[in-house]
């Protein structure tokens, strides 16, 4: 049984999802990514990219997900997210050097083991390629927007690189079927600068004189000294090089470049600082499987509060049913490793702007808004969860937490957009939950309930720990 934090990966050609643990993950990440015979310190390096890109997405650090494919943190695709190997690939990959390798990029992992690299305290977007060719990029040539870490540097670590320089050989016709143009350039003899230049020819086409070069030949020169069998001769250009410096998109860290820092004695912590502007390098918390919200940052808020709520039939207040859900609710997730406050701490008058700021000061990972509704009285077993529009962590916590509701109270729950303040305001995954009711004697009785009270506290819990989790409903 794996304890640490599972992170979900999906491999789309194999139709395959992969649960592991994130170092065994990583393991896999840099075998796909790194030579296993570069240098140590430079799969060390290469290590802690894959790690930072692996929690840049993992739900329970607060990641999006894979975009591509949302039920999965990652996806192995490294055109969109990152490649793998898995144990069968590697012997496949490496035959007889399967355990020398394996032994190898355990060990760089394991010397890593939680580091990642943050800018702001946030990871970063740890890209890397595999060759510069003398210089990294800057994301906004690449990107379109500028990233502070992501910042040109020159490297002339990487002159090793069978992809220092390369050069191809396309002909016209192939350039032109490829890049779908037609090129202008078809006449025989049409001068060419710095190559042919100043043709001079008889009136049946003969050659007279010509420059080639920074020289002036005659056509019998020319025929002599290149073989040819007469002096009446044309050219064309057939085909044209290209030559190519490096390999790849060029931002963050030069694989190759990291190869020669490593074998010139740099560390692992150099060559990441090198090639990434600004960062640090921190070693992140990993939480237990079974305490997926340890060290989370969670504000809930039991609304305005005042003497002066509004009352069911029975006269118990909102303000006082919020503050009774909010305090349990921030009982049980005290108890799951969170960190949690509420924006207010009795039944006190606290109007939004001054929660809404209390929110943000505290920089949490999610926000819950507790209130009750007043709608006509028949109205009875009726949940509405609220998130901004367009907000998709906020939309999937909303999911979470409403499929709960429906199967632990046998209710009716809705999750619905809404430009409200709160979420418009506040800057981290944020829904408001509105419980029930309140104008129904029913549904006042209920909620009177001290059990029924924690059956709700423990659905939102469990629909929290279903979101960092990773799961979908």
């Amino acid at each position: 049984m794996k304890e640490g934090a599972i992170l979900k990966a999906y491999d789309p050609q194999k139709d395959k999802v992969y649960e592991l643990d994130i170092e065994e993950y990583v393991e896999g990440a840099v075998a796909w990514a790194m030579p296993a015979h570069f240098p140590l310190e430079a799969l060390k390096s290469q290590a802690v990219c894959c790690r930072t890109i692996a929690i840049k997405r993992m739900r329970i650090f607060g990641g999006s997900g894979c975009i591509r494919f949302p039920d999965y943190d990652i996806c192995t695709d490294f055109r969109h997210c990152q490649g793998f190997l898995e144990e069968d690939s590697k012997k496949l990959l490496w035959k007889d050097d399967w355990e020398k390798n394996s032994a190898k990029i355990k060990k760089a992992v394991s010397d890593t083991s939680g580091l990642i690299l943050t800018y702001n305290n946030n990871p970063i977007e740890a890209l890397y390629h595999d060759t510069c060719g003398g210089f990294t990029e800057d994301s906004e040539n690449v990107l379109g927007n500028k990233i502070s870490y992501l910042r040109r540097v020159e490297c002339g670590f990487c002159k090793d690189s069978p992809n220092y320089s390369t050069t191809k050989i396309i002909t016209l016709k192939n350039l032109e079927k490829k890049l779908g143009i037609n090129l202008s350039y078809k006449a025989e003899r049409d001068e060419i600068k710095g190559i042919f230049e100043e043709v001079k020819t008889t009136g049946t086409g003969r050659i007279k004189k010509m420059k080639i070069g920074d020289r002036e030949f005659t056509g019998d020169d020319i025929k002599e000294l290149l073989s040819f069998p007469s002096n009446k001769f044309s050219w064309k250009i057939v085909t044209v090089g290209f030559e190519v410096m490096g390999k790849g998109h060029g931002l963050g860290m030069c694989q190759y470049g990291a190869r020669g820092m490593a074998l010139k004695g740099y560390s692992f912590q150099d060559i990441l600082n090198y090639y990434f502007t600004g960062v640090e390098i921190k070693k992140i918390l990993i939480p237990p499987r079974n305490k997926p919200l340890i060290s989370k940052k969670i504000v809930i808020d039991p609304g305005r509060g005042s003497k002066e709520d509004l009352c069911g039939p029975m006269g118990i207040s909102e303000g006082f049913i919020n503050f009774e859900i909010a305090k349990n609710l921030m009982d049980v997730l005290k108890k799951e490793g969170a960190q949690v406050i509420l924006t207010r701490n009795s039944n006190e008058n606290k109007n939004l702007i001054e929660r809404v700021n209390l929110i943000n000061n505290y920089e949490p990972d999610l926000l819950i808004s507790i209130h009750q509704y007043f709608l006509k009285p028949e109205k009875e077993k009726y949940i509405e969860i609220y998130y901004f529009p367009g907000d998709k962590e906020s939309k999937r916590l909303s999911e979470c937490i409403r499929k709960i509701l429906i199967n632990t109270l046998e209710v009716e729950a809705v999750i619905s957009e809404a430009d409200l303040f709160i979420l418009r305001e506040s800057k981290c995954p944020s829904v408001v939950i509105f419980v029930s009711n309140l104008n129904n004697p029913q549904e006042e009785k209920r909620l009177t309930d001290e059990e029924y009270r924690k059956n709700i506290v423990k659905s939102i819990l469990s629909g929290i720990i279903q979101y960092y989790c990773g799961l979908l409903p």
